[in-house]
């Protein structure tokens, strides 16, 4: 076939088949063959890629087909081939009504009222500020090895109770004078600074009297001074509305609003029982003040004496002014020497008698304990008095201060009995 003709190298005139120097070309052999092969692999791999697009694109479309019909046969034999109605959410009877948009009506009373609550307290707040003052206390450390003395200060609030026309006299929390301090100072309203002296301190309440001298002050600074005015606790009932002045939120001459939210509840103290207000003011540590009535007027001292709480608790005026009475004056009183508890409607029906007042413990040496009463004892009357409260118990203790003994029933178990006791001052 002229196909595998052998062709040769005119110029070298040697065959291409020539094997005398052992070389052998198969592609200058064969040359005419890849001339002629090439084109037509070419065209034929372009026929084979072509024909693959189409299948594929064919493929394709034929699958989507297939899956469309599917998928309408399935659904309409999953939930029927009926059209949804769709689902009216208005009442059929009533025709939907767009109207137009309506201003709101402000009421402006709603907010004169607040504003007329606000402006009070700021008035209320003004007016106390010439019954407040600030404390300020410094001790000294000693150091042990050079004996240098390193001074260490603290502020803290007090509230301008009384004035004997010799002194002022500042109320505090006890607690803030554990320290020995070694310099007191008292600033007032208009800014000057005294020297105090510390009449009496009362641990059971946590509470602490100061006195500062007239002669340590100018009659300009005398004028910007003012006393609390005392108002009536009795009048405060769940729902009263307060203002607390002082100490209240972790800053001196700060201001809080609330109102009192439960029942007074009673706290016991030697020969005597204070009430609580609890109210819905946050208590911050340290809060010291006074609670006031819408007069401005203190019906309550905050304290944090009795119990942990959350909310500001005041101690009432009415049930702790005796107290206060003998701690702004330095007097002694008449001295039981017990706690004592109320009792029940539920004991009291159980133990068969109309009144009487618990006896919960006995301070040895004292009146109590050397006229032989004990622990679980039932006081039932004071002289001719029946007794149902510790309160009363303790205003017909300092009514008797100038009799030399008083006699009191009690009872202890089944049987009832009389004791003397000697009136004596602590």
């Amino acid at each position: 076939m002229d196909i595998f003709r052998k062709s040769t190298d005119k110029k070298n005139k040697k065959s291409f088949f020539d094997l005398s120097d052992g070389r052998y070309d198969a592609a200058d052999s064969y040359g005419v063959i890849n001339e002629e092969q090439t084109p037509q692999n070419r065209q034929l791999k372009r026929r084979k890629t072509l024909t693959m697009i189409l299948t594929v694109i064919f493929g394709a479309a034929l699958f989507g087909i297939i899956a469309s019909v599917t998928f309408k046969l399935t659904s309409d034999i999953m939930n029927g081939s009926d059209e949804k109605t769709p689902v009216n959410v208005q009442p059929s009877d009533v025709t939907p009504v767009i109207t137009k948009p309506v201003d709101p009506e402000i009421d402006p009373t709603a907010f004169l009222a607040l504003e007329s609550l606000y402006s009070a307290v700021r008035v209320t707040a003004r007016a106390l500020n010439p019954c407040i003052a600030e404390v300020s206390a410094v001790s000294y450390s000693t150091d042990p090895v050079f004996g240098t003395k390193t001074p260490q200060s603290r502020t803290f609030f007090g509230i301008i109770f009384g004035d004997n026309k010799v002194e002022y006299l500042v109320m505090v929390r006890n607690d803030f004078l554990e320290k020995p301090y070694e310099d007191l100072q008292v600033t007032f309203n208009r800014g000057s600074s005294s020297s105090v002296r510390v009449v009496c301190r009362n641990e059971e309440v946590n509470l602490a009297v100061l006195a500062v001298s007239y002669k340590d002050m100018s009659d300009y600074d005398k004028d910007g001074i003012s006393v609390i005015t005392i108002g009536d606790s009795a009048q405060c009932d769940v729902g009263t509305a307060l203002v607390a002045i002082g100490f209240v939120n972790g800053r001196s001459r700060s201001v809080d609003v609330g109102f009192v939210t439960s029942e007074k509840e009673s706290v016991y103290i030697r020969d005597n029982a204070l009430e609580l207000l609890e109210t819905n003011m946050p208590l911050n540590e340290g809060a010291f003040g006074v609670a006031l009535n819408a007069n401005g007027e203190v019906v309550g001292i905050i304290t944090e004496a009795f119990g942990e709480s959350n909310c500001i608790r005041t101690i009432t005026i009415n049930s702790i002014s005796n107290l206060l009475y003998d701690m702004l004056n330095d007097s002694k009183t008449v001295a039981f020497g017990a706690m004592l508890s109320d009792l029940n409607s539920a004991t009291r029906k159980k133990l068969g008698i109309k009144g009487g007042i618990l006896l919960t413990e006995v301070f040895e040496g004292t009146a109590a304990d050397e006229a032989g009463f004990r622990k679980g004892d039932i006081l039932l009357k004071f002289g001719d008095t029946e007794l149902f409260f510790v309160s009363q118990f303790n205003t017909l203790l300092r009514q008797s201060e100038n009799e030399p003994s008083v006699s009191i029933t009690y009872r202890r178990g089944e049987e009832e009995f009389k004791a003397t006791v000697k009136i004596r001052k602590e």
